[in-house]
């Protein structure tokens, strides 16, 4: 069962590629199970980077940089698991 954490976390990722970076997406098609990286979201290196750094803005957690690159190969849904095991807060 997905927490309220959680699901704000995949609706903040999710408004952030789409909205903030101006990713095409459909939002609907994309799963826990989506690549961050090719094949997938297909975000580049400094798409990652942008993004760690509003999750660390948003929910108080830290990507160190050796971090961020093993970001892009992730699933939406490693990711979102990821931020709450840093210690994710609303």
């Amino acid at each position: 069962m997905e927490t309220a954490l959680q699901k704000e976390i995949r609706a903040f990722v999710l408004s952030t590629i789409t909205e903030d970076m101006n990713l095409p997406l459909d939002t609907d098609e994309i799963t826990d199970d989506s690549p961050l990286g090719a094949g997938g979201i297909d975000l580049d290196s400094l798409s990652l980077i942008e993004l760690t750094l509003r999750l660390e803005r948003r929910f108080g957690v830290e990507f160190p940089d050796t971090d961020i690159e093993p970001v892009g190969a992730m699933k939406l849904g490693d990711l979102i698991g990821d931020v709450v095991a840093r210690g994710a807060r609303a």
